[in-house]
């Protein structure tokens, strides 16, 4: 059974507010916490929920508490491990036997997202 993650109270456009206050583009929101431009998107036009993960990371970009957000180093953050467990679900939820193009496209996609998420714990 699939883990669910908690959500955030915030709201779409609380999100694009933060992002906004700390002058990033949308490309560059995606690329800091970690996920693909078109799923920041999906946050920041309502289509997916915000996770309590990424709530957390957004506000350690804001308010840094020590170097590198508080994190030591080769460690993930709560979104890091949000976004692994969504990746890892979505892989479960998608057959593997009937192999079309969209589910091909994510699969590439959540490969590329857990390898980028991996590789931090190497850094």
């Amino acid at each position: 059974m699939a883990k669910r993650l908690a959500q955030s109270d915030w709201t779409p456009q609380d999100l694009q507010s933060k992002r906004e206050a700390l002058g990033m583009s949308k490309a560059e929101m995606a690329r800091r916490v970690g996920v693909s431009y078109r799923q920041y998107m999906y946050y920041e036009r309502g289509q997916t929920k915000i996770s309590k993960g990424l709530e957390s990371f957004v506000e350690d970009l804001i308010n840094p508490k020590g170097n590198d957000n508080n994190k030591s180093q080769g460690t993930l953050s709560d979104f890091d491990k949000d976004r692994i467990t969504r990746l890892l679900n979505a892989l479960q939820n998608h057959p593997l036997d009937d192999l079309d193009d969209k589910t091909q496209k994510i699969l590439r996609q959540t490969s590329e997202e857990i390898v980028l998420l991996l590789s931090k714990l190497s850094n």
